[in-house]
């Protein structure tokens, strides 16, 4: 499949896009379908000019619960970094306390982090697309 392109500053409209495109709903999005989403916008959808283009894993305590991000990381020249970023929010638990990054070369990636295990087989309570 042929790369598809997008502006950095409107990644997150991309990220929806594709999601709408692949019939996923973000309300009812979970980690695994996140997972093969986020690896299916690395893979196929550029950064128009991205001098910069990673992925990483972000986790830790937040509001009351816990949340798991996939985070694509992207810089054009001499240009601040934009990061788009897909959350699931989880219930608060005692093993869910630990807060990390991890750089990934893929989506995939993040099935060999601990997070990932602490919420395995665990509904999301929340999901959402941030853009900073």
């Amino acid at each position: 499949m042929p790369s598809r392109w997008f502006r950095i500053a409107y990644a997150r409209n991309a990220l929806l896009r594709l999601l709408a495109e692949e019939r996923l709903e973000l309300d009812s999005l979970t980690l695994a379908e996140g997972i093969r989403a986020m690896q299916h916008f690395i893979d196929d959808w550029r950064p128009q000019h991205g001098e910069v283009d990673e992925l990483e894993a972000q986790w830790g305590p937040a509001d009351d619960g816990f949340e798991l991000a996939l985070v694509r990381r992207m810089r054009r020249h001499n240009q601040p970094e934009v990061r788009v970023s897909l959350v699931f929010g989880y219930t608060a638990r005692v093993d869910r306390s630990e807060r990390g990054t991890a750089s990934l070369g893929s989506a995939r990636d993040v099935r060999g982090l601990t997070p990932f295990e602490v919420v395995r087989g665990s509904r999301p309570k929340a999901r959402r697309i941030d853009q900073d």
